[in-house]
């Protein structure tokens, strides 16, 4: 059977359990924390360093191949946010992967106008972090040749990522110029309204249903919570990104290859790379109309997101904010290791970049949350805040490279990649946000230590008078006081010297 594209789709969210908003960060995130459906259908599937591959996923000799070849690939130290490793201390990812598509036949129906796009899931995964982030992901083949034209790709990825109304008018079953009138995952066990959304959305006012309800704003598909709801029901899920999964897309077309590998002189004003296909299925637009309307813009859009190394073999891959896409002929190499490249190694590439992205903005909310949360200068808020600070600099050492691995492409596609979701400026956005609270925290505690100092100082002068009154009687306890002189005449001597203490500090502190 041919495979004429492969897509996958990645749903990244933040996860929440009830009541943790109140305990420290560490504590929020701590993936151990999770209640797991004890009847789940789930399987947390863990990468054996011992074994040196996944147990119990489909096809093993297949499988450890593939897993061999990512492990080569990247760097030793990038391996903990990966993978699941088996028997870590403090792990950063729990893997966990649905176990009807690898013993049936599931399939991701997208119906676009009169038309419904059928694709076989091999997978579908679901990764939780240790940052409070996870990301839920479709691997989907296009086996069927009525739908493998360009059109068909381009739509299969617009309408199957969109899983929510991005505008007002997107409501209504007559405008759906951006959302599909239904998609459904079949072959799951159990109810299968449960993992099927027709997008029937409906505004709820007094006495009639006629306009969208507030409460289901950044509410996700139904089979997308529902999938997740599977695993933890108590888990609450908001996405972290937009009203769209990410893409990552092969297509093998001969005649766009071939035009592809016919280019020769200024690329990057070449026919093909300015027309409609390229710009489209880079940028993951549907329509007759590109979405960027200016030649200059265009093209500067073009030139950031083209990686143009294969280019005489007929392959060019597109990198965007929200797609990795790669276009090549129908060989058997292209189809075959190619296809094989993008869903393995160049996947879990676009899974590290967009966690690395999540998790920001979690770190980020969290931050704009303490901040909030009060002024006083009390110990369990340094400790929240100390405790954020600590995994901020987990997340930096463990989760955020600059480098993943040594192979050219690699390097360079990672390159493309952070510089296409500005990594690098949201880096130091969210280190100068972290580091102000840590400062201003810092600055609160050294005044609250400073101020318990200054209340030191008053107690110990206010226990003074009685300390020189001690140390008169009591130096010469066996000697008459009335010998040495008068007694009261000490008292009223000791009281006009407590007078000036007490006047000197009060003139101090004003």
């Amino acid at each position: 059977m041919s495979t004429y594209s492969y897509h996958v789709f990645y749903f990244p969210f933040k996860w929440e359990l009830p009541g943790e908003d109140k305990k420290f960060f560490s504590e929020q995130i701590d993936l151990k924390h999770i209640p797991i459906n004890e009847y789940t259908l789930w399987d947390r599937v863990q990468y054996d360093p011992a074994e040196k591959y996944i147990p119990v996923v489909g096809e093993d000799t297949k499988d450890r191949e593939e897993l061999f070849g990512e492990l080569q690939y990247y760097f030793d130290f990038v391996h903990p946010v990966l993978y699941d490793i088996k028997g870590a201390q403090n792990p950063l990812i729990y893997h966990y992967e649905r176990r009807e598509p690898k013993a049936g036949n599931v399939e991701y129906r997208i119906v676009v106008g009169d038309k419904e796009y059928v694709l076989k899931v091999d997978a579908i995964n679901l990764n939780l972090y240790a940052t409070g982030v996870g990301i839920l992901s479709f691997f989907l083949a296009n086996n069927e040749e009525c739908q493998k034209e360009e059109l068909d790709v381009r739509n299969i990825n617009q309408f199957g990522r969109r899983i929510m109304p991005p505008h007002s008018g997107e409501f209504s079953a007559e405008n759906r110029s951006m959302l599909s009138k239904s998609i459904k995952i079949e072959g799951l066990h159990g109810d299968p309204s449960k993992y099927m959304d027709g997008f029937n959305y409906k505004i709820h006012t007094t006495g009639q249903d006629l306009e969208f309800g507030l409460s289901d704003v950044w509410k996700p598909a139904v089979f997308i919570d529902n999938l997740i709801k599977d695993l933890s029901p108590e888990m609450k899920v908001t996405p972290v990104i937009d009203d769209r999964m990410l893409v990552n897309c092969w297509y093998g077309n001969d005649e766009l290859s071939k035009q592809v590998k016919d280019m020769t002189e200024n690329l990057k004003d070449g026919e093909f790379v300015m027309g409609d296909f390229w710009y489209k299925y880079v940028f993951v637009d549907d329509g007759n109309d590109d979405t960027c309307q200016n030649n200059e813009m265009k093209k500067k859009l073009l030139e950031e997101s083209t990686y143009y190394r294969w280019q005489e073999q007929g392959t060019l891959y597109g990198i965007s904010r929200y797609s990795l896409v790669a276009l090549t002929n129908t060989s058997w190499f292209a189809s075959n290791i190619l296809a094989m490249h993008m869903r393995t190694i160049y996947s879990r590439m676009f899974e590290l970049i967009i966690i690395q992205r999540a998790s920001m903005l979690r770190f980020s909310g969290e931050v704009t949350k303490v901040s909030c949360l009060s002024r006083r200068t009390d110990r369990r808020l340094a400790e929240r805040i100390g405790s954020l600070y600590q995994e901020y600099i987990r997340f930096i050492n463990q989760i955020y490279f600059q480098h993943v691995t040594v192979q050219d492409q690699g390097i360079e596609i990672y390159d493309m990649l952070m510089q296409q979701f500005a990594s690098s400026e949201k880096i130091k956005e969210l280190d100068g946000e972290i580091g102000e609270l840590h400062q201003y925290i810092t600055l609160l505690i050294d005044q609250k230590r400073n101020e318990n100092g200054e209340w030191l100082n008053w107690l110990a002068a206010a226990f003074l008078p009685a300390t020189l009154l001690t140390g008169v009687f009591g130096m010469n306890r066996s000697v008459d006081l009335e010998c040495k002189g008068d007694f009261w005449g000490h008292v009223v001597f000791i009281i006009l010297v407590s007078v000036l203490i007490y006047y000197i500090l009060i003139k101090r502190r004003r």
